[in-house]
């Protein structure tokens, strides 16, 4: 066997070998749910995403929201299941984000396929809407 030949045996090994334990890392307890974001009748043109994920007892929420330029330096809250969550502040280009996560001690709420979310003004006018 040549070396070429001994150098792409091991890569196939080793290739093989990390589609084996990704599958075991991510049934651990590692999962990612996302979610589409739509503007209602008061904003039609907002549209967003968020992803919730967890791994290893750590959760994270992600939330960003584009095309709000009408909204441009207004504070919005994001609502998780009818809980608040945090608030967000669109920026001149009209989007915003808001991060989340257990590892740097924020509190994040457990997330499944189904729960509802949603963002509005200090007024409370609903800006954006989804499901995960």
């Amino acid at each position: 066997m040549t070396r070429l030949s001994r150098a792409l045996v091991a890569l196939t090994l080793v290739a093989a070998l990390a589609a084996a334990i990704t599958p075991a890392a991510q049934a651990k307890g590692g999962s990612k749910i996302t979610a589409r974001l739509t503007g209602t009748s008061a904003f039609p043109a907002v549209s967003g995403k968020a992803t919730f994920s967890r791994e290893n007892g750590r959760r994270e929420l992600e939330v960003e929201i584009e095309h709000a330029r009408a909204l441009k330096g207004k504070r919005l809250t994001l609502f998780v299941a009818g809980r608040k969550i945090g608030t967000m502040v669109v920026g001149r280009l009209g989007n915003a984000r808001l991060d989340r996560s257990t590892q740097r001690g924020q509190a994040v709420p457990s997330i499944t396929a189904g729960t509802r979310l949603s963002v509005h003004t200090a007024a409370g006018t609903t800006v954006a809407k989804g499901r995960f």
